[in-house]
């Protein structure tokens, strides 16, 4: 009871006092994220803590088969997924641009959607469709979100940490004028020592 008491005043504070709170977290010296408003390592480039992605083992390509999402979803770690699509379609693929995330449950909801019966797994889809991100039947919630949290390299942990706590998500991706670069999670935050 006393822990679940606690977690309702915490989120009853952050959704009403955000600053206040944190820096009266800080000011007990609790530790964890809300110390990283109020320390050095605040200040630190995101770059500093962030995890580089390999495009080719950590994203998505914009334009994919269902057999090949269904294997990179099965087959890797993470629960969200950066949709990328190349700078250019015929260059090297150590640069894309960030069009798009999706969660691993999104994917495999839009895979049932798209071939209930398993029948057409080369069946080719653009995962950035406006059917994905808004579909028609407003009751069905979206496969894709076309417009993921990002922020730039030369922002500071802290930015990263308000960005991700007001918006309630639990990643941002870096990127350089569009071109992904790498991942802020909650969970990098969490356990990095800063």
């Amino acid at each position: 009871p006393l822990c679940a008491s606690a977690l309702v005043a915490i989120f009853a504070a952050n959704r009403v006092a955000l600053p206040f709170f944190d820096s009266t977290l800080a000011a007990e010296d609790l530790g964890g994220i809300p110390a990283l408003g109020f320390s050095a390592e605040a200040l630190w480039p995101v770059m500093k803590v962030m995890e580089p992605i390999q495009l080719e083992t950590d994203a998505l390509p914009q334009v994919l088969t269902l057999r090949h999402l269904l294997k990179l979803v099965t087959e890797r770690d993470g629960e969200v997924f950066p949709i990328i699509r190349p700078l250019d379609w015929t260059a090297t693929k150590h640069q894309a641009l960030l069009v798009g995330c999706m969660t691993r449950r999104q994917a495999l909801r839009l895979l049932k959607a798209c071939d209930p019966h398993g029948e057409t797994p080369r069946r080719e889809i653009d995962l950035m469709n406006v059917e994905f991100q808004a579909p028609s039947d407003e009751t069905i919630p979206p496969y894709v979100d076309g417009n993921p949290l990002r922020i730039s390299p030369e922002h500071t942990v802290k930015d990263a940490y308000l960005l991700m706590k007001m918006s309630e998500q639990g990643v941002i991706y870096v990127t350089n004028r569009g071109v992904l670069i790498g991942s802020i999670t909650l969970g990098t935050l969490l356990c990095r020592e800063l």
